[in-house]
């Protein structure tokens, strides 16, 4: 499977219910096709660069997730019949970089119990250090 990032862009005169409704239609052919999406992002709707299909607004989504290639062609087909979509675009991941950036970091708890013995270590090395000062004639 490789990983993908979706930016799709629709009506902006389209209701809230009727994008998302377009938004879980995508995410339920990504998925039924073996896909598994990471993050969808809602950019809100926003002036276009140039007029597309005689519209001069749109409404930005962002989609990362993983899937087979064959998931794309039918992704694409998808995306041309639903004709509230203006414009969309599949961008291929390659690089291992590009990948763990949008992979969900994992979340783990034992921080504390983990750096526990190394301020410990260090507490007494600073105590350590400190008392050979005081004792030092240098000190005095």
């Amino acid at each position: 499977m490789n990983y993908y990032e979706k930016v799709m862009i629709l009506d902006a005169n389209l209701d809230d219910s009727a994008a998302e409704e377009t938004v879980t239609k995508i995410k339920d052919m990504i998925t039924k096709q073996g896909g598994e999406i990471f993050k969808t992002e809602n950019w809100g709707r926003r002036k276009l660069a140039y007029e597309l299909n005689k519209h001069q607004k749109g409404n930005y989504f962002l989609f990362y997730f993983k899937a087979p290639p064959t998931t794309i062609l039918e992704l694409e087909k998808l995306c041309k019949v639903i004709d509230s979509i203006i414009k969309f675009m599949v961008v291929k991941y390659v690089k291992k970089a590009q990948i763990e950036a949008i992979l969900p970091k994992p979340k783990t708890d034992d921080k504390v119990s983990d750096t526990a013995p190394v301020q410990e270590a260090a507490a007494e090395t600073v105590k350590k250090a400190v008392g050979e000062e005081a004792g030092s004639p240098e000190g005095k």
